[in-house]
């Protein structure tokens, strides 16, 4: 779950949420995006490079398949993690436990994990953004809402595991999140409802 406006071009894999690569997330986040779309996924969003780095020359190759890489704060206990709350206009309120990695890890996003239950994953964008997020590498179905700078949601959709399709915001953004798929429409979250941290943004992203 996991997971910018145009990226270089596409790397090998999406590790979860997936921008095109973890250098060109963070360039698309400082503005330093070149002109040609590129997949990003969890930033979304997000697709990094190969989770494998090449052998030295000379040495045998490994029988042992490498393991995909997952973000740091897969370990963490859903008591652990922030939670974030959507008021729809009419329901009630449902409350999203969510992950919050560094935005090094935006690239593996929720990428390399068999299984997600009732927890998600937060990407924070201050300046506002524009990228379109995809599934290569992740390998659940994924719903995703981008939510704007009045923490109103602008956007919802679902992305299916291990496709290469571009999944983008009807408006620029400050915030996407994942979420199991099907958990939003659960819930009664659709485009319009409001968006409460229930933490401090700042102190928790450190952005």
């Amino acid at each position: 779950m996991t997971r910018l406006a145009s990226l270089a071009s596409r790397t090998s894999t999406h590790l979860r949420a997936r921008l095109a690569g973890v250098a060109l997330l963070a360039a698309a986040v400082a503005g330093c995006v070149s002109s040609a779309p590129a997949p990003a996924s969890t930033p979304a969003a997000a697709a990094p490079a190969a989770s494998g780095a090449p052998a030295a020359a000379g040495a045998p190759a490994s029988s042992t398949p490498t393991a995909e890489p997952v973000a740091s704060t897969a370990a963490l206990p859903d008591s652990a993690l922030p939670r974030v709350r959507f008021l729809p206009a009419s329901g009630t309120a449902a409350t999203l436990p969510i992950e919050v990695p560094p935005d090094t890890e935006y690239g593996i996003g929720l990428s390399g994990r068999k299984t997600l239950v009732e927890r998600g994953m937060l990407f924070y964008f201050p300046q506002t953004a524009d990228v379109p997020f995809w599934m290569q590498g992740t390998h659940i179905d994924l719903d995703i809402a981008f939510v704007d700078r009045a923490l109103k949601v602008v956007t919802v959709t679902t992305m299916k595991a291990d496709t290469q399709d571009y999944h983008r915001s009807a408006a620029p953004f400050i915030a996407a999140i994942e979420a199991p798929a099907g958990w939003y429409a659960a819930h009664g979250v659709r485009t319009g409802a409001t968006v409460v941290f229930d933490f401090d943004l700042k102190a928790v992203t450190g952005r």
